[in-house]
């Protein structure tokens, strides 16, 4: 099997890994709305590369690390669909379309959709602090991570909301880029950089590695992110199965440099992200790959 078959491969089974472990995980919870609209906006869809951060980044330090960590890489699932539920608000970016389908606030009643991001975090936490596999030291450690992350990811989703419109004068003041690159590490980076930390925690990494990959995810959020910023200007909806041209007069990469610029900076932090793995051997070409291939497709 070759590189990108065995990526291919990897990621079908975390897709079925994720949706599986879920689906099992909701049959505990009452089946009231909220959780109807949490099962909506968390199942059927999506490329899953926080999971698959998760498990490639474990894999790295134990063979055994899907096991070990799949329930964290469901949990780091769940926060990012609460996050996309409240991304989609029309108090946010008021988005139609997620993941192929309407977006949660246009298909459950208001109070629901409400609750809906609450229910998503604390199952997140359940289900990654009751895993049997991993050590109650690990468990700990990486949901105290995760914590941390969420809170970083509040303030860059507010300085999203904040920031000024594009325009001259972040040109003229040269700000532009640095406004832009802390709220990327804090919007996007930190979701994949903490995805990968805790991945190692769990899988028993040593705090060096544990820093490199948490590095390596940062440097993939960022790509990631500019990459989105490309796809929102030129992607058709069919392609990338959400809303587009949600930016419009917002300061993003493509709006402050260029389409072009934009995509040779995604290459930049990508390359960054893969440089970073180099401390690494053939253990970590899953994470390589997904690197590769993440900042290439982005739903």
């Amino acid at each position: 099997m070759n590189e990108a078959d065995g990526l291919q491969a990897f990621q079908a089974r975390v897709r079925q890994g994720v949706e599986a472990f879920l689906d099992r995980a909701y049959d505990a919870y009452p089946d009231t709305v909220v959780r109807q609209a949490a099962v909506y906006a968390s199942l059927g869809g999506g490329h899953r590369w926080r999971a698959m951060a998760t498990l490639a980044a474990g894999a790295i330090f134990d063979p055994d690390a899907f096991d070990i960590c799949l329930p964290c890489a469901c949990g780091v699932e769940l926060a990012h669909a609460a996050s996309l539920i409240l991304d989609d608000l029309p108090s946010m970016d008021n988005a139609e379309l997620r993941r192929g389908k309407p977006s949660v606030h246009l298909v459950f009643p208001q109070w629901a959709v409400d609750m809906a991001p609450t229910f998503l975090i604390l199952m997140a936490y359940q289900i990654s602090l009751a895993n049997p596999l991993a050590t109650h030291e690990r468990r700990v450690a990486a949901a105290v991570a995760l914590s941390e992350a969420g809170l970083r990811m509040i303030g860059g989703q507010e300085n999203d909301l904040a920031a000024p419109l594009a325009g001259e004068r972040h040109r003229a003041d040269g700000d532009g880029e640095e406004l832009l690159l802390e709220r990327y590490r804090l919007k996007t980076g930190e979701g994949f950089a903490i995805a990968a930390k805790a991945g190692a925690i769990l899988a028993g990494a040593g705090p060096e590695d544990v820093q490199t990959l948490y590095d390596c995810g940062m440097a993939l959020g960022i790509s990631y992110q500019i990459a989105d910023d490309v796809a929102d200007q030129v992607a058709a909806t069919a392609d990338v199965a959400k809303s587009v041209q949600r930016d419009h007069g917002k300061l993003t990469y493509a709006s402050l440099y260029g389409l072009d610029a934009a995509r040779a900076e995604a290459d930049r932090y990508r390359g960054e992200a893969l440089a970073i793995l180099d401390a690494f051997g053939g253990e970590a070409d899953l994470l390589r790959g997904l690197v590769a291939r993440a900042c290439c497709v982005v739903v």
